[in-house]
C-alpha cells in the first residue's frame, strides 16, 4: 500500500541508512498499516490526506487497537513504535512535516528477566566421583549429566548400551569400574543390565523410578553445595560448557552437547 512520501522514505533507508531489503520491507509495511488505520479512523486525515492531520492521539489509538485486537507483545509494540518514529523523524528532518507526533510516546519497558545463576559443578566432577559419602546412583547421575545426557535419557533402561560408546577420562573410568562392582550384585538379582535398579528384588519391575532416584539425590543433598536436581544439574552443565567454549562453532557445540541449533540458542538466551 502507498503512503505519503513512500518512495523518498524507502530510498533514504536504502541509500543513506544502508538497511537490508527485509528490514526496509518490514519497516515500510508497519508504516503502511498505520495509514490504512488512519483512512478508517481519522476523519480529518480522510478529508485532507495530509501529514498535518496526524496527531499523537492517532498513533496511541493505533497501538492500543493492536494491543486489544491483535494481542501484540510488548516487543512488537516497541518495534512498530520505533518504525513509525523513524518515518516521522525522516519527514521532519527533510522538511516534509512540521510535527513529530511520536515524540512524546514512550515504548513499553521490557520486564527484567532474572539472570540464571550457574552452578559450575562439572568443574569438580573428579572430586565428586571420588567422594564415597555420595551414593553410587548420585555419582553415576552426575557423571552422565556431565556428559550432557538428560535425565530422561539416562533413566531409560536401555541407556547402559551408550556407556561403551562414550569417551571417558581416567578418573571417570576408575569410578565406572567401582560402579560396575556395586551394580553387578543388583544386576544379577534383578536379571537386568539397566543402570538404575532397585536394591530390593523385584523381577517383575526392577527399574528404579525417577521419583526413587530423586529420593536418593535428596538424601545426598546436604553433602554438596549445589542443587541435586537433575534438570538444574543438566542446565548448569550445558551453560558451563557454553561459557567455557565461546570460541567453538555452533556446529561443534551442538555436537558435543547433543543439542539442536534451536536448543543451543535457548540455552544461550540464559547467559
Amino acid at each position: 500500500m502507498d503512503y505519503p512520501f513512500k518512495k523518498l522514505f524507502i530510498d533514504f533507508l536504502k541509500n543513506e541508512q544502508y538497511l537490508s531489503s527485509s528490514t526496509i520491507n518490514d519497516l515500510s509495511s508497519d508504516v503502511a498499516r498505520f495509514f490504512t488505520f488512519l483512512k478508517t479512523n481519522n476523519t480529518e486525515y480522510q478529508k485532507q490526506l495530509s501529514i498535518a492531520a496526524i496527531s499523537t492521539l492517532d498513533i496511541k489509538n493505533y497501538l492500543s487497537k493492536l494491543q486489544i485486537e491483535k494481542n501484540i507483545k510488548n516487543s512488537t509494540y516497541n518495534k512498530i513504535l520505533t518504525h513509525l518514529n523513524r518515518y516521522f523523524i525522516f519527514l521532519f528532518e527533510h522538511e516534509l512535516s512540521n510535527s513529530l507526533p511520536t515524540l512524546s510516546i514512550k515504548g513499553i519497558e521490557k520486564k527484567k528477566v532474572k539472570q540464571h545463576v550457574i552452578q559450575p559443578w562439572t568443574n569438580k566432577l573428579t572430586e565428586l566421583l571420588a567422594n564415597q559419602e555420595l551414593s553410587f546412583y548420585t555419582r553415576i547421575t552426575l557423571l552422565l549429566i556431565a556428559h550432557y545426557y538428560t535425565i530422561k535419557e539416562i533413566i531409560n533402561p536401555s541407556f547402559y548400551q551408550v556407556l561403551t560408546d562414550e569417551t571417558w577420562n581416567e578418573s571417570e573410568l576408575i569410578f565406572l569400574h567401582q560402579f560396575e562392582e556395586f551394580h553387578q550384585q543388583f544386576a544379577k538379582k534383578q536379571h537386568s543390565k539397566a543402570i538404575y535398579l532397585k536394591q530390593k528384588i523385584d523381577i517383575a519391575n526392577p527399574i528404579l523410578s525417577l521419583p526413587g532416584l530423586h529420593k536418593i539425590l535428596k538424601k545426598d543433598q546436604a553433602k554438596v553445595q549445589f542443587e541435586l536436581k537433575p534438570s538444574k544439574l543438566y542446565q548448569d552443565a550445558v551453560l558451563t560448557y557454553i561459557t567455557n567454549h565461546q570460541n567453538y562453532s555452533d556446529k561443534k557445540l551442538c555436537q558435543n552437547l547433543h543439542l539442536t541449533t534451536e536448543s543451543l540458542n535457548y540455552y544461550r538466551s540464559m547467559l
